[in-house]
């Protein structure tokens, strides 16, 4: 139920939720995930700001963070919403 309680906690941020949905709708266009500029770009967020939200996002497996050279491509992690679709699907058996 922890990791359960850590992916609720992370996604109950309305900025935190929606830099995951911009991470999520745009990696479908690039295949390496997006740049924590274009995440700032399309959310309208300042960097410190996403970065941290990023960094909490990593923690709770919901994203993976590669580094290029200069660029840090921020991707979602389908495994990482595995716990929550275990829960909706039937709460009672949930961990």
């Amino acid at each position: 139920m922890n990791r359960l309680n850590a992916l609720f906690k992370a996604l109950a941020n309305p900025g935190r939720r929606r830099v995951f949905q911009v991470i999520c709708r745009g990696s479908r266009r690039q295949r390496r995930g997006l740049t924590v500029d274009q995440i700032c770009r399309a959310t309208g967020l300042k960097q410190p700001s996403v970065s941290h939200h990023l960094a909490r996002l990593a923690e709770v497996a919901l994203i993976t963070r590669t580094r290029t050279r200069t660029w840090v491509h921020c991707a979602p992690r389908a495994e990482g919403l595995r716990p929550l679709r275990t829960f909706v699907r039937n709460p009672a058996r949930a961990d």
